[in-house]
């Protein structure tokens, strides 16, 4: 029973030279993939206030604010920045564990790699390869300790990247600090007392705490990595103990899980990015939901009813909880406005859930004809893989019935990826400096100090002041 001095043994020995190649480009697309959607999450009313709460705290100015160019202290930095990134429900999501990790666990290894050498670390200025390295570290560490608590954790009302997010927040500082393996345990035993979120934002359908989330994560890990850094202390067993985390937000029966495959099998592998701004249980219905509309032509009035069948654990989590949104973050958790949404708009994105959107009386009264329910396969293929998978069947007033069935959501090539990357950086970004961006964390492992990506994050057109939504 010392898992947790195994995931810290595991994180302060891994290597470079230990990471395969599709590895170290998914950490080099989750770190691009990252900043593009805090730049566009930088123009949101709920960013704005969550900065400006940290500007008025005043600090030591260490790292940047992304978009804003404005410093603060790194924990503060983490915090906003994090919240930008998981600001629109646009983030990288692991499948099974539904831990949002780049919000989380990017701003805390951004804020270590642009204090570099300030720090008094041996390291100097942090490579890039050293970035991904920590990226990858804290990853397969935050997921496998998601894993051991799914689905549990969520049962009990916690959300997976507020609770999880600060293990991959402390690892990833922690690996750019150098940690060895007894600080870093430190670090993870710290961070899990910060664990924090709570389902009933958004679930309960009114206010914007939810999107706090990514940034209490990074802020509360890099807080965790850097109290280990100063000596502070914590239980050797803080995640397996019979009072640690796992049996506090899970149900102690998947301990196994937090070591299983380590060293072998990459769980960054099976990070997705969402196609649609929307909760991660919603985006297998849009999918099919798209199947059936790019199949067949019908108008709205032509719609009787929509029946969406989905898994178990979705329709306890999403299903009917928020039918009549009245913000936008619960519009993005609401099933029956989004989908009602994507048939008006034929998009689910940063420019299609806004106020305007959600006053519609079209796709409000569509909406209302929008249900959920078990679907048998879809809850076999959850029981059996935790694929988060989806059927849509639309029956018509003429009596035609269309269906689609999404097994899991679709992956995103490379391609589609950078192509949301470009789109969401391009709301504070200039066409030339996006380019350079995207050229600078292609050849992130070529880089000799990652403190030069912050001049590329800071926005060339109108500043981050705010968008109408």
């Amino acid at each position: 029973m010392d898992e947790t001095m195994q995931l810290a043994t595991y994180a302060s020995a891994l290597r470079y030279e230990d990471l395969p190649p599709e590895v170290v480009e998914r950490a080099r697309e989750i770190a691009l993939h990252t900043w593009c959607v805090q730049l566009a999450g930088s123009t949101l009313p709920w960013s704005q206030a969550i900065w400006r709460h940290v500007r008025d705290q005043g600090g030591n100015p260490q790292c940047t604010i992304v978009a804003l160019g404005s410093r603060t202290s790194a924990v503060n930095a983490a915090l906003v920045n994090g919240s930008f990134g998981h600001s629109f429900e646009m983030d990288d999501s692991h499948a099974a564990t539904g831990i949002k990790g780049g919000c989380a666990v990017v701003p805390a290894a951004l804020a270590i790699a642009e204090q570099g050498p300030a720090l008094g670390s041996a390291l100097g200025p942090v490579s890039g390869r050293d970035f991904i390295v920590a990226i990858v570290a804290a990853y397969e560490v935050m997921t496998r300790i998601g894993l051991a608590v799914t689905p549990a954790l969520m049962v009990k009302g916690h959300h997976p990247t507020g609770c999880c997010g600060p293990f991959g927040a402390a690892v990833a500082a922690g690996k750019l600090l150098g940690f060895d393996a007894v600080t870093m345990r430190h670090a993870l035993s710290i961070a899990a007392a910060q664990s924090a979120g709570l389902l009933e934002a958004p679930a309960g359908g009114r206010g914007d705490l939810k999107r706090l989330f990514g940034g209490m994560a990074a802020a509360n890990g890099l807080r965790a990595a850097l109290l280990a850094r100063e000596g502070l202390t914590g239980p050797a067993t803080m995640l397996e103990g019979e009072h640690g985390f796992c049996h506090s937000y899970g149900d102690g029966t998947r301990l196994n899980a937090l070591t299983a495959g380590l060293a072998s099998v990459w769980q960054i592998l099976h990070v997705h990015y969402k196609p649609y701004a929307q909760d991660g249980y919603i985006q297998p219905m849009t999918e099919a939901f798209d199947q059936i509309l790019r199949r067949h032509s019908f108008m709205a009035d032509d719609i009787a009813e929509v029946r969406v069948g989905c898994s178990a654990h979705a329709h306890d989590h999403i299903a009917g909880l928020i039918r009549e949104p009245r913000d936008l973050t619960s519009a993005q958790f609401s099933i029956n406005f989004s989908l009602a949404l994507y048939f008006f708009k034929r998009g689910a994105g940063f420019q299609e859930y806004t106020q305007d959107s959600l006053d519609d009386a079209a796709i409000i009264a569509l909406g209302r004809r929008i249900h959920s329910e078990i679907d048998d396969e879809v809850e076999a293929e959850w029981q059996r893989s935790k694929a988060r998978g989806a059927r849509v069947t639309v029956r018509l007033r003429s009596g035609a019935v269309h269906s689609a069935y999404v097994p899991m959501l679709r992956a995103m090539s490379p391609a589609e990826v950078d192509e949301k990357s470009r789109r969401l950086a391009a709301v504070v970004l200039d066409g030339a400096q996006c380019e350079r961006l995207v050229d600078a964390v292609r050849h992130l492992d070529e880089m000799d100090d990652v403190a030069q990506i912050v001049p590329l994050l800071r926005a060339t057109g109108t500043a981050a002041s705010g968008r109408a939504t």
